[in-house]
């Protein structure tokens, strides 16, 4: 994608997206889509077979130098780090979010393909990603697999404070905000993971529900994860249509608004490359 390319909105339709693979016979091997993928911004499925995983190899390390966050579509995902032993199983709407230099492990604990929306800021061309984890100290000793020194003390240790380097966000773990001034288009957001370097979030939409005047000042990318949704270019009488797992990428500074033109619900996620403004105007 140039830089020619992403000066307007740019629709992105699951059927047309970039298709690569990632791994090797160690990882295992993955599939991914790619919504967004250059220096400025980087949001991709990635698809893993049944019991299929993605675990570090030498030319492959699970390290990078970036924020984040996972959110499962389709199956059950199990992500350890190999470091601490933390495991964590993330189910289908639930998501896993990890900071810089977090060795991770993941598999595949189901029947069927695992399916999850990537988001990982700063995007790996700027640096972040395979070169930046194959220059990483590799892992010291064997991974640890789950926290031994808790055996024989479960669960009356569960309360007890202890270092993290993972956060699962569940339902009850989003920040949720309704967004909106306007009487009758106040939309249901909620924030999935905030940093310096991400904002990541999902919006839910009623029948026939639109909301206010969105700009941010970084980069968007719109994931519609069920329904059908319209975006609005405001100001410009264009709009595109987006049906499920279809997509927009809205350059920054670009005014843009959302109608659910059907009488059934709508969801979106969206990944803002830098600092979260919301954006909502009369």
């Amino acid at each position: 994608m140039t830089d020619e390319s992403i000066r307007e909105p740019q629709v992105l339709r699951y059927r047309d997206l970039e298709r690569r693979t990632w791994g090797d016979e160690t990882t295992g091997r993955l599939c991914d889509w790619f919504y967004a993928d250059d220096a400025t911004m980087n949001l991709n499925i990635v698809g893993m077979p049944p019991n299929g995983s993605a675990i570090s190899s030498p030319e492959h390390p699970t390290v990078f130098g970036a924020d984040e966050l996972f959110y499962v579509l389709e199956g059950r995902m199990v992500q350890s780090n190999p470091v601490t032993g933390e495991v964590f199983v993330v189910n289908p709407g639930e998501a896993i979010f990890f900071r810089k230099d977090t060795w991770h492990y993941q598999w595949n604990h189901s029947n069927v393909q695992l399916r999850m929306l990537e988001f990982f800021q700063p995007a790996p061309k700027a640096g972040t990603g395979g070169a930046y984890a194959r220059a990483q100290p590799p892992l010291d000793g064997p991974p640890k697999q789950g926290q031994d020194e808790l055996l024989g003390n479960w669960p009356m240790a569960r309360d007890t404070p202890r270092e993290r380097t993972t956060w699962m966000i569940r339902e009850a773990d989003i920040l949720w905000r309704m967004e909106g001034t306007t009487r009758g288009r106040e939309i249901l957001v909620g924030i999935l993971a905030s940093t310096e370097h991400l904002t990541g979030g999902k919006m839910s939409f009623l029948g026939g529900q639109r909301s206010d005047v969105y700009s941010h000042g970084a980069d968007k990318v719109i994931f519609v994860e069920s329904g059908n949704l319209h975006v609005e270019l405001t100001g410009t009488k264009k709009w595109v249509e987006l049906d499920a797992w279809d997509g927009v990428r809205i350059p920054a500074g670009t005014p843009h608004s959302f109608y659910n033109m059907s009488h059934e619900p709508a969801t979106c996620l969206f990944s803002v490359a830098g600092e979260y403004r919301p954006g909502c105007v009369a």
